[in-house]
């Protein structure tokens, strides 16, 4: 972290907290572009990239948008090597949500804090504040979040404690079979498939069970083990005749592509699997059936070079956000200009909502697609495109890791 950057954070924390008496969470009229992110991006770097969102959260009168806006600065700090500094805004943007002195608010915020905290490697600290969630199932879900982050990491054993901790125990065996699929392979290697094994075949439910054959297969898969492999995806191919219903057939093959994909199995079971969710999938009429079978299925076209499909199934989504959000799921692995430009197009459509800051919600969605592909023009289209401060200063921010 630079000197002026340093000294922006030491500023803040001096900055007494404004009363946050009246705050409706409506963007007021004056929350215009300010001077220091319009500046950044006529000539945009990674310095005024995170000196610039500082600016803003200093001049900011409400905790809940500062602490926003250091929730961003972070997430950019832990993607450019910077942990402890992160801790640290992660801290000040902590600080910031308590000050408002409404719990709710805190646990929002904790749900976006807490997992990037596991992510710099502050476990203990991630999980002690999931503590105040008072929700269950929120609670459940940062939980499964910052299992995600211990398990890219490689530390399995961290992740199995937050996965411990969550109240729903089935839905916390599925996130770590999921988690296993996608761990370093060579954290994988005292992994017990037998015990694995066991589980999945407790559960009877056909279209789970199904689930269980696959993740267990790509699992071996990674774990060097060519035997389980082709003995578990066998015993998926044995179970598919036991799942019922023209949609779930369908939802499950494709999960099964889609799973294999970002596993990173070898392309001619992703091949072979995307063929069989094809099969299946084109039986679908219903819109929303359409809708959730392109969620999982459209990923996996862009990624393998069938970006135009995957752009095609726009039409199963009715609202902008909804088209904004199957969007930003797709990296595509060529024709990135024609992502941009169906993104660019999309950005259009998002004017005609009502109020700054519900249109700005959908950029930010966007923003995430953007990122994923790592298309720095079209990220600066996007923040060039947000009407409110505080969300332009945070998609500035996000944008950093791209910038020199």
């Amino acid at each position: 972290m630079n000197r002026f950057l340093a000294t922006s954070c030491l500023m803040l924390m001096a900055t007494p907290v404004l009363a946050q008496n009246g705050q409706n969470g409506a963007v007021s009229t004056d929350h215009q572009p300010n001077a220091q992110t319009v500046a950044c991006l006529e000539a945009p770097t990674r310095d005024c990239a995170f000196t610039s969102a500082i600016q803003t959260v200093i001049s900011e009168e409400f905790g809940v948008e500062r602490a926003k806006v250091l929730v961003g600065v972070a997430r950019s700090m832990i993607e450019t090597g910077q942990k402890q500094e992160a801790l640290d805004t992660l801290k000040l943007a902590l600080d910031e949500a308590r000050a408002v002195r409404l719990s709710l608010v805190t646990q929002e915020k904790i749900h976006d804090i807490a997992p990037l905290m596991a992510q710099a490697g502050d476990m203990a600290g991630a999980l002690a504040l999931t503590e105040e969630i008072q929700n269950p199932s929120i609670q459940d879900k940062v939980l499964s979040q910052i299992a995600a982050a211990a398990y890219k990491r490689g530390a399995l054993s961290d992740g199995r404690v937050a996965l411990k901790q969550m109240h729903n125990q089935t839905r916390a065996f599925w996130q770590r079979m999921t988690l296993l699929t996608l761990a370093p392979r060579d954290s994988l290697q005292a992994v017990d498939l037998e015990t694995l094994d066991a589980e999945v075949r407790e559960n009877m439910r056909p279209d789970l069970r199904y689930r269980g054959f696959v993740q267990l297969a790509i699992i071996g898969d990674r774990m060097g083990k060519a035997g389980e492999r082709n003995y578990y995806l066998a015993e998926a191919d044995d179970m598919f005749p036991s799942v019922i219903g023209i949609q779930t057939r369908a939802d499950v093959t494709a999960l099964r592509a889609r799973n294999m994909l970002n596993a990173g199995m070898d392309s001619v079971f992703v091949e072979a699997s995307y063929e069989l969710a094809m099969l299946h999938g084109s039986r679908l009429r219903a819109k929303d059936e359409l809708a959730s079978f392109a969620e999982k299925i459209g990923p996996v076209e862009a990624a393998t070079g069938r970006l135009e499909m995957a752009l095609k199934r726009l039409d199963a989504f009715q609202a902008v956000a909804e088209k904004a959000r199957y969007l930003a799921s797709l990296k595509a692995s060529s024709d990135v200009s024609i992502l941009a430009a169906q993104v660019r197009e999309t950005l259009v459509e998002v004017q005609a909502l009502p109020g700054a800051y519900e249109r700005d919600i959908v950029r930010l969605e966007l923003m995430e697609g953007a990122l994923d592909n790592n298309d720095l023009q079209l990220s600066r289209i996007i923040v060039e495109a947000m009407e409110d401060d505080d969300n332009q200063a945070l998609a500035l921010a996000l944008m950093a890791p791209m910038l020199d």
